[in-house]
């Protein structure tokens, strides 16, 4: 965290958001978000809305997954628009499988390492979030290691 640079804008809610993700810090988090807010994993098409859906979510994540010295969320491009009402913020998420992962076909063994680009598209308004678009490739979990192609 500490090799981001913030602009002047930045001093609020980025930060903050920044701090809370670095540090499984779900209570912090949640003061973040509207009442009405809303996030999506494009990658699944599942929504998540208003503050409790999304503590329900932020809570099943931190249980999925463990972090070690080394592993964590560390983001390295975190930027805004002028007006600071859109928040891009790219990360590498490193983490070993729990027991706790969701149950589904596609769930990777327990114990194993994963590591994954992802990248939040956040919407802000009033200082708050209001929408998180989070876009990841999903084959890089089900699949690790296996190079798909669509172009070649």
């Amino acid at each position: 965290m500490s090799d981001i640079k913030y602009n002047d804008l930045e001093e609020g809610v980025v930060r903050e958001f920044t701090r809370c993700m670095g540090t499984d810090d779900i209570d912090g988090i949640m003061k973040l978000f509207t009442d009405d807010s809303e996030w999506i994993i494009m990658a699944t098409g599942e929504t998540f809305q208003g503050k409790e859906q999304i503590r329900e979510l932020a809570s099943r994540s931190v249980a999925a997954r463990n972090h070690t010295s080394e592993r964590g969320i560390h983001p390295f491009i975190v930027f805004t628009n002028t007006d600071e009402t859109r928040l891009c913020w790219e990360y590498i998420h490193t983490a070993i499988v729990t027991e706790d992962w969701p149950a589904s076909k596609d769930r990777p063994t327990p114990g194993s390492e994963f590591k994954l680009s992802i990248v939040l598209v956040c919407e802000i308004q009033n200082n708050k979030i209001m929408k998180i678009r989070e876009y990841f490739d999903m084959q890089t979990i089900v699949e690790p290691g296996v190079q798909h192609h669509l172009y070649s």
